[in-house]
């Protein structure tokens, strides 16, 4: 998803698809996916069109999307999880959680408006993020700052209830706009026990714990910062990792919301939604 006001280049897309046919019928998952973004469609899984494909290919895939919208000019912001809990890894019959790229386009601040231009099936997560110190070090305190998160992914597969973690890899992890909270020290803070509730227009939607994140939050951040080692990237000072959901997924619908994370502060946004040009 490419917020509105920062869609890419028709020249960079026609670079890119371009690029794609050149390298045969492995690209071509590529070029639709970028053509439905761009269009404003749901977009085909990787695996109906490659039913053999392997995570290789899906990470593969995820780095030639990543070129395209620096291409385009805009900046990889940090990463994300996904499938960041044991009932979401055996949901999708795998054992290893997913990362996806974020990008500075899709950053928000507290007290952000956010437009439903350019979604497909906006949704909600509610997690917490860490700013890389420039030691990569995790497993220490020294360092390491923390802040909430409101992920806000656009699931736009063709068949939003049917798609596989291969899938969600070649998908970016379905990443676009995020709001950030305040940046904290992390301290001697035991993340695990930080509740989050989020409330619609003074309504509870949803609410969760630190705790609910794989293996607890710190042993998260570890697990995503060797999964970017893993799949050919690295995270590097400054970067934002996004860990794991804290309560249910939900849909992103317009409204006032409000993200009390305790001791970390209350984070605010507006969504609004699209008007349709006659």
């Amino acid at each position: 998803m490419i917020p509105a006001g920062r869609m890419l280049a028709s020249a960079a897309l026609a670079g890119v698809l371009t690029g794609c046919v050149s390298y045969g019928a492995k690209s071509s998952y590529l070029a639709q996916f970028i053509a439905a973004e761009r269009a404003g469609l749901p977009f085909e899984p990787m695996t109906d069109r490659r039913t053999r494909a392997r995570f290789d290919d899906a990470y593969r895939a995820q780095r030639g999307y990543v070129r395209y919208r620096l291409r385009a000019g805009d900046t990889v912001a940090g990463y994300k999880g996904g499938l960041m809990s044991r009932g979401s890894l055996d949901a999708r019959n795998v054992t290893e959680p997913l990362v996806g790229t974020l990008f500075a386009s899709g950053r928000a601040a507290d007290g952000a408006t956010i437009s439903l231009c350019g979604y497909r099936k906006a949704s909600f997560e509610l997690k917490l993020g860490y700013v890389m110190a420039a030691s990569s070090r995790t497993s220490g305190d020294g360092g390491l700052t923390v802040l909430p998160v409101i992920d806000l992914p656009d699931i736009a597969y063709r068949d939003p209830d049917h798609y596989s973690a291969i899938d969600m890899a070649a998908a970016n992890v379905s990443a676009a706009r995020y709001v950030l909270g305040a940046v904290r020290a992390a301290g001697q803070v035991d993340l695990d026990k930080v509740r989050v509730s989020l409330t619609l227009d003074g309504q509870p939607i949803a609410s969760g714990m630190g705790g609910e994140s794989l293996d607890g939050q710190r042993r998260s951040l570890s697990t995503l910062v060797a999964l970017i080692r893993t799949t050919g990237r690295s995270a590097r000072p400054g970067d934002l990792i996004v860990t794991g959901k804290m309560g249910d997924r939900g849909w992103l619908l317009p409204g006032r919301y409000a993200a009390d994370y305790g001791s970390f502060g209350t984070v605010r946004f507006t969504v609004v939604g699209c008007a349709v040009r006659q």
